[in-house]
């Protein structure tokens, strides 16, 4: 994607909006407690996207408590760390939660594939309690999910393209899932063509191959006259046909012939056998 990534682009627009109702915002934050490393513990959001850990600290402003994001620095990147003091709004088991949840998971250390490439969308988890609680609420929200490990951390994943649009649009995302919808479409239409590319290429080399061996075939037996004048009056004039067409194709060699166009591969196919004998 031009400017970012697919991710970044789909990151972007769920972060500034926070849910109006506090059990929702809870389940925002909940989600993003979610994919932190698991040595840092239940109540902290970790994520190496600024994005997030402002919006986590947003979430705990409106509800009046103290929050700020401070700086980890990792071997491999920066991090952003935010503690979720307690005391906040308890989460309710309703799909509005479900969906909040996964979007804070998401906005923390999701990704998914920009629209041309084969649909994937994944949440890295802490550990398999947040894992199955995240293919549970995809599950709930009619969204195909499993989960694979990858050293040695649980990974949740979509892998088929309605279940990604799906939990897209169950995020919030609707941007992203039409601008995914789009992509797919195109990758669709240009996977169509394609195939349709290979098939007739694959048989024009058929037909050239075909084309070859016929005229091979004639061309040695009007060599040896015996031969020649020992076929059938039928072949001979099609093996005739075929010296004077060499690129002509099947139909039109049955045209000139005032035959079908089976006919024509008939006599064609025993001229070859007669040259091979």
């Amino acid at each position: 994607m031009r400017g970012g990534s697919f991710t970044d682009t789909v990151v972007a627009e769920l972060a500034p909006h926070l849910p109006l109702l506090p059990h929702c915002r809870a389940a925002l934050l909940d989600g993003m407690t979610l994919t932190g490393d698991p040595a840092a513990g239940a109540d902290v959001v970790e994520t190496p996207r600024a994005v997030a850990a402002r919006c986590a600290v947003a979430i705990l402003h409106a509800d009046g408590r103290v929050g700020h994001a401070s700086r980890v620095r990792t071997a491999r990147r920066l991090h952003y760390r935010v503690d979720v003091p307690d005391g906040g709004p308890a989460v309710t088991p309703g799909n509005c939660c479900r969906r909040s949840r996964l979007r804070g998971a998401f906005m923390a250390l999701g990704s998914v594939n920009r629209p041309d490439r084969p649909p994937h969308l994944e949440i890295p988890t802490r550990d398999a309690a947040a894992a199955a609680q995240l293919v549970a609420d995809l599950v709930a929200l009619e969204v195909p999910a499993m989960v694979r490990m990858r050293r040695a951390r649980p990974v949740v994943t979509v892998r088929s393209a309605a279940g990604v649009g799906a939990a897209l649009s169950s995020m919030g995302a609707q941007g992203g899932r039409l601008a995914f919808e789009e992509g797919r479409v195109v990758r669709d239409v240009r996977a169509a063509v394609n195939r349709t590319l290979n098939a007739e290429t694959a048989n024009l080399r058929r037909t050239v191959y075909a084309a070859v061996r016929q005229l091979e075939a004639a061309d040695r037996l009007a060599a040896d006259t015996g031969r020649w004048d020992a076929l059938p009056p039928a072949l001979r004039a099609a093996g005739a046909l075929r010296r004077a067409h060499p690129d002509a194709a099947l139909e039109s060699l049955a045209v000139h012939a005032g035959i079908s166009r089976p006919a024509m591969a008939g006599r064609l196919r025993r001229l070859v056998e007669a040259a091979d004998a």
